[in-house]
């Protein structure tokens, strides 16, 4: 494609990604407090009013009401347009990085986009990790690693590692701390990533997530959280950037 239809492109994937972006800070709130994200109507979190068509374009309402409910005037959390943008631009990153004839697999990974960062908002706010997005995650990382013709010696080597790399960190956490290093949920999400990731990956999977584990830490400590540490969302970055 030329210059011009190759930028056409990036903007209506950029857009797309606003779209998505929007569905993820709806699922990340409703989500975790048992409400329904499919088919219900979007509401003002304080007034309760619900939002209108106009109050739902990604980043442009909430630029346009200057980041407060139209109709009670209360703050909206700046973490809508963050997310918005965010999804938008992993969009992008996906679109430049995958092979363009592969549009299937490029959906794929959108749709991994959507799982991961989803979980990861979840986790930052509830220190939760739901099933039913694991398992998202997990039957489009299964999905993958079938179009990769990934061998099945490959797939449970890579299981099983993840597996007990899991269980010896929640064990060893036991012990150092009295409290787990890794909840289920993580080794499960973990587990779930590990099946579209190549062995010769992994160690991109665990650079990152690594990364991710210090900044979070240094966040943690400096919010002073007494939750537990968001192991999820540094296993959600490393995945990502693996899958790239």
């Amino acid at each position: 494609m030329s210059a011009p239809e190759n930028l056409l492109v990036l903007i209506l994937v950029s857009l797309l990604g606003l779209v998505c972006g929007s569905f993820v800070t709806a699922l990340s709130y409703r989500l975790p407090r048992g409400k329904d994200f499919v088919l219900g109507r979007s509401q003002c979190p304080e007034c309760m009013n619900q939002l209108l068509a106009r109050d739902l374009v990604p980043v442009l309402s909430w630029l346009i009401s200057r980041g407060k409910c139209r109709q009670c005037g209360v703050g909206i959390l700046n973490r809508y347009p963050a997310i918005e943008i965010l999804c938008s631009v992993l969009f992008v990153t996906v679109a430049l990085a995958a092979d363009p004839w592969s549009l299937i697999r490029i959906i794929l990974l959108w749709g991994l986009v959507v799982g991961l960062l989803a979980l990861s908002v979840i986790e930052l706010e509830f220190r939760l990790l739901p099933n039913r997005l694991i398992l998202f995650v997990f039957v489009f990382c299964g999905v993958l690693a079938w179009m990769d013709k990934r061998a099945a010696g490959d797939v449970t080597i890579g299981l099983a590692a993840t597996l007990v790399a899991g269980i010896f960190l929640r064990v060893f956490g036991q012990i150092i701390n009295k409290k787990p290093g890794l909840r289920w949920d993580d080794i499960k999400l973990a587990t779930a990533v590990s099946i579209a990731i190549p062995i010769a990956k992994v160690a991109t999977f665990l650079a990152f997530g690594g990364g991710l584990v210090l900044i979070l830490a240094v966040w943690h400590d400096v919010m002073r959280k007494q939750r537990c540490f968001p192991f999820g969302t540094a296993i959600c970055g490393g995945a990502f950037a693996a899958l790239l």
